[in-house]
């Protein structure tokens, strides 16, 4: 399996898969370790490895992960490829999982501390990747491409949240222009109304789909979850937000005012994350 990425791939016997974690429609994931370090190993079989180790999508994931280093990044220790084998895409183990899941599917609650704590930690990737050079726009920003290094049992935990998943992200040019990007690159729940409608955009994008986030961990309701999927983009574009009445009132209202700031109409008025997270320390210093 050729892919042009011979410098981050890991020889087969360095790596030993322990258990699986995880499954869905396309690949398995598996703990395991790596040099004696826990790792998570994403393995594609088949036809559809051969597919996506030739996609550029695959391609740009793959040496975006590869060249950011963050604490609140996941990161990306290398590829493994065998002749005819699957393709195994290796990279840090975080145990608490996906924070949709935690968000959504689990009734431990959250103390205002825990909440400002997992937004000011996006915040920090997310001023990383847009103070990158170059700039990076990560253009799908969700609950679903975050996940937590340690499970959260209790208010006694202190998260730590990493974003994951660069398969749409955009690299800036060295011109400084964006260029043509893709229309709804991104999930439709949280996607910034200019991505609807326009395929010039920046990375304010980004800044409308942290809004969204925060919202998510809040109030522990997916945007719009009520409206059906091909309405969302409608509502969006018309201005209209989340239900603002699920905003628990021991909500900080600094916070809910980042919120509110980073989900305005036009992206010109969305802060940066330069300007956000300041805020976010001081809110987290406070509550």
């Amino acid at each position: 399996m050729e892919l042009g990425l011979e410098e981050l791939e890991i020889p087969p016997h360095e790596l030993i898969i322990e258990c699986k974690v995880g499954s869905g429609m396309t690949a398995e994931v598996f703990k395991g370790t790596f040099q004696g370090v826990p790792v998570a190993i994403k393995q594609i079989s088949g036809a559809l490895a051969q597919t996506i180790a030739g996609s550029t999508a695959f391609e740009r994931e793959i040496r975006v992960m590869h060249k950011v280093k963050h604490e609140n990044l996941v990161q990306l220790f290398g590829i493994c490829v065998e002749p005819a084998g699957p393709l195994k895409i290796v990279a840090e183990f975080c145990a608490g999982g996906a924070l949709f899941e935690f968000l959504h599917n689990t009734d431990v609650e959250l103390t205002n501390k825990q909440s400002a704590k997992m937004c000011l930690d996006v915040g920090y990737a997310m001023r990383y990747l847009h103070t990158f050079d170059p700039m990076i726009i990560h253009r799908d920003l969700k609950s679903l491409n975050l996940l937590t290094a340690e499970e959260v049992t209790g208010p006694h935990c202190n998260p730590l949240v990493k974003v994951c998943d660069f398969g749409v992200a955009k690299l800036r040019d060295s011109s400084g222009d964006w260029g043509k990007q893709t229309v709804q690159a991104g999930t439709k729940h949280w996607m910034a109304p200019e991505m609807w409608s326009n395929s010039h955009y920046d990375e304010k994008v980004d800044v409308f789909s942290y809004a969204m986030v925060i919202y998510e961990i809040l109030c522990r309701e997916v945007p719009f979850e009520d409206e059906e999927p091909s309405d969302v983009g409608k509502f969006t574009l018309a201005g209209v937000r989340p239900d603002m009445d699920a905003v628990p009132p021991s909500c900080p209202p600094t916070l809910r005012a980042v919120m509110e700031n980073c989900w305005r109409q036009d992206p010109v008025d969305r802060p940066a994350f330069t300007e956000i997270v300041p805020q976010l320390e001081d809110t987290y210093a406070r509550v």
